[in-house]
Parts: structure tokens; sequence; C-alpha cells
């Protein structure tokens, strides 16, 4: 059996049918070679429509608070999708070896850059190779790949996302805004179904089929107000230890992420779930299972005071990630247009 990625009626997760020697509840149906999961659903007449989105207007660089329009620019009006800075968190999360950067001469005039970094130290995508599951005495990846075959095999790498691509609608969950930045995202807060749905009425929001997710929980403007010596206490916890905020692990929030069938799923703080978990992994479902792809500690500051300015919660949205056979994960490289 295989999915038509163009269908608008797609199974529930109770519908699923067995695949098998797949482990329950797994939605490999694009395809016994497929890499892709998800973003099988990114396909061109989506993407055709999703264009529709970009309209007439002002230049904003996330990089920037103060960005001015200018003439050469007043054809798009473009909200690039910043991974946060290269460096950050400073130290990161979760004890992960932090970014290196050197400069290296390479004659009397020229110079190279040298980077050392651990992909998911900052701005990530979470690729189909970073989490699996335990199935009959194996550690199981997307579509079969095991564990053993994880250090050699190129196979479910991100090479696959960047030879397609990333595109289409994305829409902003702006949860920060909504709750009026009330309570510490350093904090176990769980977002929950409810209050998902509840935003996304006040913003206007409807989801459809391969839409990215976007949640902004408010982590990354929370962590760039930190001193100096704040951050570096939050690098040095040890993993018991930390606190932050994401979505509920609820089965009611495993079957609106799988049922609504989000092409990928993005968040602002460190594990998109909740931290600590609370029973359920998100993780062993949306990556191994249905092949969703987990962006996380994205900056969507500026993404969010776009949409507010706008009162449009939608966007057309693409990401080129790294083209690393047999990757685990990438920076975004993405940018959203208005």
């Amino acid at each position: 059996m295989k999915f038509d990625p163009n269908s608008n009626a797609l199974p529930m997760r109770s519908e699923l049918p067995a695949i098998s020697g797949a482990p329950a509840g797994a939605a490999w149906f694009w395809g016994s070679d497929d890499e892709l999961g998800r973003l099988n659903l990114l396909t061109k007449e989506r993407i055709e429509e999703a264009v529709k989105l970009i309209k007439t207007g002002t230049i904003i660089n996330l990089k920037s608070v103060h960005d001015q329009m200018t003439t050469a620019h007043q054809e798009t009006n473009t909200s690039i999708l910043q991974s946060w800075r290269t460096d950050y968190p400073d130290p990161p999360s979760f004890g992960r070896k932090g970014f290196e950067h050197t400069i290296q001469p390479v004659s009397e005039s020229a110079y190279d850059d040298l980077y050392n970094m651990n992909t998911q130290s900052g701005s990530q995508w979470d690729g189909f190779r970073h989490v699996g599951l335990r199935s009959n005495n194996n550690i199981i990846f997307y579509n079969g790949l095991t564990k053993d075959a994880i250090p050699n095999a190129k196979y479910g790498g991100m090479q696959a996302w960047a030879e397609h691509g990333i595109a289409g609608r994305g829409i902003l969950i702006d949860y920060w805004g909504y709750t009026g930045k009330s309570y510490d995202p350093i904090t176990t807060h769980r977002i929950s179904l409810e209050d998902i749905h509840a935003c996304a009425k006040s913003q206007g929001l409807q989801f459809q089929y391969g839409d990215l997710l976007f949640i902004r929980s408010g982590f990354v403007d929370h962590y760039n107000r930190l001193s100096e010596t704040e951050r570096k206490h939050l690098g040095m916890l040890k993993k018991s230890e930390h606190a932050f905020v994401g979505v509920e692990q609820t089965e009611e929030m495993l079957d609106f992420l799988h049922n609504n069938y989000f092409s990928a799923v993005v968040g602002d703080a460190p594990a998109f779930e909740a931290w600590p978990r609370s029973g359920i992994n998100l993780h062993e479902y949306l990556l191994p299972l249905w092949g969703l792809p987990i962006g996380e500690m994205w900056d969507l500051d500026k993404l969010a005071e776009m949409c507010r300015s706008r009162k449009q919660y939608t966007f057309f949205i693409s990401s080129a990630p790294a083209n690393v056979p047999g990757g685990i994960g990438s920076h975004p490289n993405a940018i959203a247009i208005f």
C-alpha cells in the first residue's frame, strides 16, 4: 500500500493499517525506498498554492531589529527565518559540544573559515537518523533503517532532504505572544492541544495537509535576554536538571500532529516537546514512525512580529538543509516570504 501525497483524505492515526515487520503505528506508506517521510506532502500542487501567499511589501531581516525598506527590495516582503546565532546556546543544552569557529590564513591576502560543530547544538533540523524506536529487540529508524546501519549507511540521511528541497505553506502558532509572555520558558510549561487550538482560532488559522507547523514558545526570546552568567548556568545543568517549555506529551497531541498531516513541525525551544518528558516520547513517534521532521531552536521572533503586524499567520517557507550524505541533522537555512 502506498499513500497518494496529493490526497486530502489520508488515514487517521487510529486507522493506520499494520505493516509487516514494522513497529505498531508506523506510517511507512510512501514507498519501500522512501527517505522523505511527510516531506512527500510538499507536492508541486501544494507549493504552487503556497506561492500565492507572497505579496508586495517590505523586507525584514531577522538578524536586525531596525531594518529599513529599500527601493531594490520593494517587490517582496522577506522575513528571514534566520538560524539562531550559530554559537547559541552557549554552552549548549544536554552537554553537547559548542560551536567552534577558527579563521585560517591561506595566503598573505586570503582567509578561510573552519567550523567544528554539533548540528544538534543550536538551530536545527532533526533528521530521520537522529532518533530510533526499540522494536523486536532492535532499534529501528524511519522506514526500517536499523541501528547497526547508522554509522556506515547513507540511506535516510540529510542528503535526501537537500536534494528534494523543503518549501511550502508555513503557519505560525505564536503561543508566546498569545499568552502575553506570561510564563518562564525555562520551566516545564506544557503547551496543551487546547492551547494550540485557542491560539490558532485567535489568529484565524486553519490547518491544511502539508503545512509546516511553527510554534513560538518564547525560549529564544527569553534566552536572548539572559546575562552571560545565566546562560552559562543554564548550559551547565545536567540532563536531569533541564526544564523547557514545549508541547505536551499526550495521546491527543499525537493524534493532532499525525492526523493533520503536517509536513514538518518547528519550535524555538531545545526539544519541541516539553522537558522533562511526561510519559510519551514524541520524538519516537514523529521521526521513526511517521517520518515527520522536527525543527528546534529556530529564531521565530521577527517572524512573529511580521505576522502580528500583517494579521497574517501564514507564509511561504523554504529551507535548504546541508547536503551531507548520511547526515543526522542540519542547520535549517530557512526564509519566510510574505
